[in-house]
């Protein structure tokens, strides 16, 4: 099930209120408490969790036939918008009361668990890699370069990788790639065999037409892999408060 975008119900919400103070400033219609209307806002991280919810749980079709998955990422996103849809919109409503600093009290340090999990997370073989601070760090471009496993970490700058024109050897490649309130974009041929492991906490991370973000997402995806590969690259990317893109060359 594919899940509503927030962009999506934020636009609508936003068109709704438009109309409204239009049509009260207009004298058309009833009149209209615009501040009872704001109070409604709890419906959109509502709607959103129940949205991600469901699409937490779904299938896909593949070479080998319907598999079913499971996306705990959408799933504890899910969770917390819904806890704060409902809990904000019942205050609101006066359906009941409810001290919001024990929702934030608890919602507070589970992120800050998962981001040091997902900082924790990944081994890498190899003396690659780049660490980039408050600044700009550039691999490939028009000259080749030789691809290495590595780290590659950037906190509060960015860092453009080119492997279009990157030598890559045989066998396996692992990038490890951490973006911290900063970005990581890579560019890869469009032939190449990648194995990409994506996760975000309070950010962003891409691969190529599949975008992931929010309070936490997830995502795995296999693309031109086959039996008996000679060069395969590895990609374990994780976005906090940052983003982290990979782009398919244009041919």
């Amino acid at each position: 099930m594919r899940s509503i975008s927030g962009r999506l119900i934020i636009g609508l919400f936003i068109l709704v209120i438009g109309i409204l103070l239009l049509l009260n400033n207009l004298n058309i219609g009833v009149d209209i408490n615009i501040r009872q209307i704001l109070r409604l806002w709890p419906v959109i991280p509502l709607v959103l969790g129940l949205s991600w919810f469901a699409s937490s749980f779904g299938s896909t079709t593949t070479e080998e036939g319907k598999k079913t998955y499971f996306s705990w990422g959408q799933f504890v996103t899910a969770v917390i918008l819904i806890a704060i849809g409902v809990i904000y919109l019942g205050r609101n409503l006066d359906l009941f009361d409810f001290n919001t600093a024990i929702l934030w009290n608890l919602i507070w340090p589970v992120i800050l668990i998962l981001i040091g999990f997902n900082l924790l997370r990944g081994k890498v073989h190899g003396g690659g890699g780049r660490f980039t601070f408050m600044g700009g760090t550039k691999l490939g471009g028009s000259q080749p370069w030789r691809l290495e496993s590595g780290s590659y970490f950037a906190f509060m700058g960015g860092i453009e990788m080119d492997l279009t024109t990157a030598e890559i050897p045989e066998g396996e490649t692992v990038l490890d790639l951490t973006a911290v309130m900063g970005g990581i974009d890579v560019r890869v041929p469009p032939d190449l065999a990648v194995i990409y492991e994506g996760s975000a906490v309070l950010g962003g991370v891409t691969f190529k037409d599949q975008e992931d973000g929010g309070i936490i997402a997830t995502r795995k995806v296999e693309q031109n892999t086959v039996e008996g590969d000679k060069r395969i690259v590895r990609i374990q990317a994780r976005a906090i408060l940052g983003g982290v893109e990979i782009k398919e060359a244009i041919r």
